[in-house]
């Protein structure tokens, strides 16, 4: 349970779309002409073409998931710190999850930004910014949770839907008001820079955490220890023999054993 804070939480204001092409496209597009505020929530009921990290598609059908994105505008955080709010954003959407299925306890934050339940994936989380000069004009978190949908396509390595883990279907909009609940209040204790309770509660949950696992890092197979995630949302790891590795997206993967 995260310390209460002082500043009030952010009201969402929750914009519906019975279809969009992306949720998170749809505010970059329009944030000009509409000048979104703090906390305007896009929810796409269907998403023809989602997109996850490094430009990879989401796939979910139709009115059975949750794909929406939340305008935050954190003037008071360092361009070079914007990592940060990936771990606001994972800490939230891990913890929704943690309430909701009390009786799993392998719900984990796998670097960058997925959430898994076990070796499966269950919600992508994407951070689009916004920079003007050294300061944040605005950013979008867009979030995509697998939560009725039990079918996958083939092409899919490894999904997994709070349906298929709870055996029952979820409401929509309360698993949507949950989380954006939650991303209320990590936000705060980031803005409140209590950067020391958000490194607990996102390392405390990260997958492989001060284990050692084997990875493939570029073409090499090895044992490695998660030691730790840079200001820049770089991977630290600790080689069996000893060396350093510091990791960007796509130079490590994962081996699930």
């Amino acid at each position: 349970m995260p310390p209460s804070t002082d500043n009030p939480l952010i009201r969402f204001d929750i914009i519906a779309f019975d279809k969009l092409e992306s949720s998170n496209l749809f505010i970059m597009q329009n944030e000009s002409k509409h000048d979104f505020s703090e906390g305007t929530v896009v929810w796409a009921k269907s998403q023809t073409s989602g997109i996850g990290q490094s430009g990879n598609s989401w796939v979910s059908e139709d009115g059975k998931n949750l794909t929406f994105s939340v305008v935050l505008r954190p003037d008071f955080l360092p361009v070079a710190e914007q990592f940060a709010l990936h771990k606001v954003l994972s800490v939230a959407v891990c913890n929704t999850l943690r309430e909701m299925l009390p009786q799993r306890n392998d719900i984990k934050i796998k670097w960058p930004n997925d959430i898994y339940i076990g070796t499966k994936k269950i919600c992508g989380i994407l951070v689009n910014n916004k920079i003007s000069g050294n300061s944040y004009t605005f950013a979008v978190a867009g979030i995509g949770l697998n939560v009725n949908q039990t079918d996958f396509p083939a092409s899919l390595p490894n999904p997994i839907s709070l349906k298929n883990v709870a055996g029952h279907d979820f409401e929509l909009f309360d698993v949507l008001e949950k989380i954006l609940h939650n991303i209320a209040v990590w936000y705060n204790i980031l803005k409140e820079n209590q950067l020391n309770v958000l490194d607990e509660a996102y390392f405390g949950q990260m997958l492989n955490f001060g284990e050692k696992k084997t990875y493939r890092y570029h073409d090499t197979e090895l044992q490695a220890t998660i030691t730790g995630v840079d200001r820049f949302g770089r991977l630290l790891l600790q080689t069996a023999d000893k060396q350093s590795l510091v990791c960007d997206i796509k130079e490590l993967t994962y081996i699930f054993q």
